[in-house]
């Protein structure tokens, strides 16, 4: 068995599969194809949907996993935590940090 079937059996992504992302703000739901890997709020900020306000937008880690501004509920799909930062926010029931959250499933996400 070759490295590429080995990482095929495994389950791990491939760089052309995508996930459905569905943001969800006020009424309306958009749904995004992204790339396997990709990180939330990269995802979100390439589509034009900022997990910012107007000044977190400004005043922010820059995507470190430090700050928690970009904290978005993730209503359907949620995947385990990982980062200590998103544990804490995801227990206090406060949200998740969507920097620190790669790609990895279909999901629901609202701003």
């Amino acid at each position: 068995m070759d490295s590429d079937t080995a990482t095929e059996d495994r389950g791990t992504a491939t760089d052309t599969e995508t996930y459905t992302v569905t943001v969800r703000t006020g009424d309306t739901d958009v749904e995004l194809d992204v790339q396997a890997g990709t990180i939330l709020r990269d995802a979100l900020r390439d589509a034009g949907y900022s997990p910012h306000n107007l000044v977190t937008d400004i005043v922010n880690c820059g995507g470190q996993g430090h700050c928690a501004t970009c904290a978005v509920e993730i209503v359907e799909g949620d995947p385990p935590a990982e980062a200590v930062v998103d544990t804490l926010l995801s227990v206090a029931g406060l949200g998740r940090v969507s920097c620190t959250i790669p790609v990895d499933r279909d999901m629901v996400v609202r701003l």
